[in-house]
């Protein structure tokens, strides 16, 4: 016979039905949303995990079982595991040396378009909050080397007077007049190749690409990429990363 004393103690454990808690689940048993749309930088995920820990749990749906939100951290997780890279923190580890993740649980929705509805919305609604740039250069400018580039912005392509990072993006997404001098008759022709406008965002759509080098390595990629600025007399730092590309493609003979 259950004593009221003892009905009390079980009612406080259980988790209420619209409380949200963390628990840790095995790597092996969680399972992706299938058709998930979101692409992920996992590189820069992996950076980011590596020094920061892994403090941002994954979110399962307990109508389905599945995950909502945290596929690029799993897949992140997944390769550093398969890897025998060193646990991150705030990961824990089971008795047969499966990684145990920390993951929201309690979470449910009506039905799976609901779920899928949320998916895209909670990816979605961060991308859409933009970022005040003034404010943004003033709070990261502190920040050493390596915390900057942790971020995930292109921090030391920015101007090194104003470090300003919407003049870095208005280079990326608007149309440039190349200085008077590139269009001379003593400009070699592929600069004068390369002072012709980028293409119409509206049909040729930008997007961010992120990757992760070696501190040591830094100081090499930024000469290369300044280099190409001023040998092909280019308004932008994508466009100098674009022509170091596009060298390596012709010179290896890749279509």
């Amino acid at each position: 016979m259950t004593t009221p004393r003892r009905k009390k103690a079980a009612q406080e454990a259980a988790p209420a039905a619209d409380e949200l808690r963390i628990e840790y689940m095995r790597l092996d048993e969680l399972l992706r949303w299938p058709g998930n749309p979101k692409e992920h930088a996992e590189e820069a995920i992996a950076a980011s995990i590596a020094r920061f820990g892994f403090r941002d749990p994954l979110a399962i749906d307990e109508a389905s079982g599945r995950i909502v939100a945290g596929h690029g951290r799993l897949s992140v997780l997944e390769k550093a595991h398969a890897a025998q890279s060193p646990l991150p923190q705030y990961v824990r580890q089971d008795a047969d040396g499966m990684w145990l993740i920390p993951v929201t649980r309690g979470g449910h929705f009506d039905d799976e378009a609901e779920a899928s509805a949320y998916l895209v919305a909670t990816n979605r609604t961060s991308e859409l909050g933009g970022w005040d740039h003034e404010l943004l250069s003033a709070f990261v400018e502190p920040l050493d080397d390596v915390l900057k580039g942790l971020t995930g912005f292109d921090w030391p392509e920015l101007d090194p007077v104003t470090s300003d990072p919407a003049s870095f993006l208005d280079g990326i997404i608007t149309q440039h007049t190349p200085p008077a001098a590139a269009a001379t008759e003593a400009s070699p022709p592929a600069a004068q190749e390369a002072a012709s406008p980028p293409p119409d965002t509206d049909t040729n759509p930008y997007m961010q690409v992120v990757y992760v080098v070696r501190k040591d390595e830094r100081d090499r990629v930024m000469k290369a990429i300044k280099d190409a600025r001023e040998r092909f007399t280019l308004a932008t730092a994508p466009e100098a990363f674009m022509r170091i590309v596009d060298a390596y493609l012709e010179a290896q003979n890749v279509q």
